[in-house]
């Protein structure tokens, strides 16, 4: 092909993908770490000449791209609505989970969510997370244009759990959950799985995964094993995100400038067992008063109530952070960045993080592993060893880093731009535009 009809083609493309309609799904707007990626998602779409328009049932933003649901229903369907999210409530309040289940949505009580959805005529409708009844599992065959999803936990392909921990049972299928305090063969969690799996076996839908180990998980699950399955990472805004001044930064929040900095974010983070905490106290706990180590908490839900932590190294809470600037400065401030946590995803945070320059120390679980290179811009823990978190902590203070190369390598590979081209030539071979 001549160098002036390669040229032809990428412009062709180019237009073609500038006429495609996407209507991205999630039940929030910029607040938590599913949402945050739905929107940063929605926004690289927007910047790349994408019509995209956004559907919540929260909204946290001013951004005019984004439509409240209520606003999209009449009345009698917002009473539908309202109906339908009481029952889901009874229905997991009357659910008895042990006390370590991790968060639940069963998506069992239908409203008429699809006629909204089907307002916008897209092209593509890209779902995020629509746990907590946001889509109802009988609204998926409603919607009238190819569904792409971006799982952000494993809810899609087990009965009920958003994190599975050890339990395998999605693999066939679920039933004698773990998770619930009188598990059977035909438990609540059994009929949610094979709901699903028949509700979706129709519907043309192509499962994205931000990691390679969710990816895995989505293939080997009985509901969507037949899926077409692909990786596609979290966007970051890598201008937005990128190594500040430390000593500028820790004046900005009135922190120490004579001592090594730990830092720990995650909404409700000190009290989910999920994100780990007991284990960073645990290594914490090893570091002498002489030490001169702190821990830095953000985040929304416990931190901010100013309940006690017991700690034996001193303690600085920052509380919750909404916008990037404020950010960008915290996680340049510190030291190291930890995230303990048991099973996660892609975690934003870490992604935050190492674009701003700040090494990070986690388990070695989940997605994280295709962020974080052992020993090369971080440390990667054994999983739930609280002992070799410390030494991942010890060693990652004692070496000399060049933030500006540890962004480089999260731009490289993650910023909006390279994302989006991802998203846009999936879309378009989904639409027989494989071009």
């Amino acid at each position: 092909m001549s160098s002036r009809a390669g040229v032809y083609n990428r412009l062709l493309r180019e237009a073609k993908a500038k006429h495609l309609k996407v209507l991205t799904l999630a039940a929030i707007d910029r607040l938590g770490g599913a949402g945050i990626a739905a929107y940063r998602t929605h926004r690289a779409l927007l910047e790349a000449g994408i019509r995209s328009e956004m559907l919540v049932w929260r909204k946290t933003t001013a951004d005019p791209s984004v439509h409240r649901l209520a606003t999209r229903l009449n009345l009698r369907q917002r009473v539908k609505r309202r109906i339908a999210m009481h029952g889901q409530m009874l229905q997991l309040r009357h659910l008895p989970r042990q006390a370590d289940s991790a968060y639940w949505s069963l998506n069992q009580f239908s409203y008429p969510i699809a006629d909204a959805i089907n307002q916008f005529a897209a092209d593509i409708v890209h779902l995020h997370w629509i746990g907590a009844n946001f889509l109802p599992i009988q609204q998926f065959a409603r919607i009238e244009a190819p569904i792409v999803w971006t799982l952000h936990d494993m809810w899609a392909f087990t009965g009920g759990c958003h994190y599975a921990g050890d339990c395998r049972h999605y693999t066939e299928s679920c039933g004698d959950c773990p998770q619930l305090s009188h598990p059977g063969r035909d438990d609540i969690s059994a009929r949610v799985s094979k709901q699903k799996r028949k509700a979706w076996a129709r519907v043309p839908l192509t499962v994205v995964c931000p990691s390679r180990w969710l990816a895995d998980c989505a293939r080997q699950s009985a509901v969507l094993r037949d899926k077409r399955v692909e990786v596609i990472a979290n966007p970051i805004d890598t201008g937005a995100f990128k190594p500040l001044e430390r000593r500028e930064a820790r004046h900005a929040f009135n922190l120490p400038l004579d001592k090594k900095l730990v830092l720990f974010g995650a909404a409700d983070g000190t009290a989910d067992p999920r994100k780990g905490f007991v284990y960073l106290r645990e290594a914490l706990s090893a570091f002498a008063e002489g030490d001169g180590l702190e821990l830095v908490i953000f985040g929304a839900g416990d931190t901010d109530k100013g309940g006690s932590i017991d700690l034996d190294v001193p303690l600085h809470r920052i509380g919750a952070l909404r916008d990037n600037v404020s950010l960008n400065l915290l996680y340049s401030a510190c030291d190291v960045f930890v995230l303990p946590s048991l099973q996660d995803n892609l975690p934003n945070t870490l992604l935050e993080a190492l674009a701003c320059g700040t090494p990070c120390v986690a388990f070695d679980t989940g997605g994280i592993g295709d962020l974080l290179q052992h020993q090369e811009n971080g440390y990667l823990a054994h999983l739930a060893d609280a002992a070799d978190l410390r030494r991942g902590i010890e060693w990652s203070l004692a070496q000399e880093w060049w933030p500006q190369r540890i962004h480089q390598r999260v731009a490289e590979r993650y910023a909006s731009d390279r994302i989006s081209k991802q998203y846009i030539e999936l879309y378009q071979s989904i639409l027989g535009d494989p071009s």
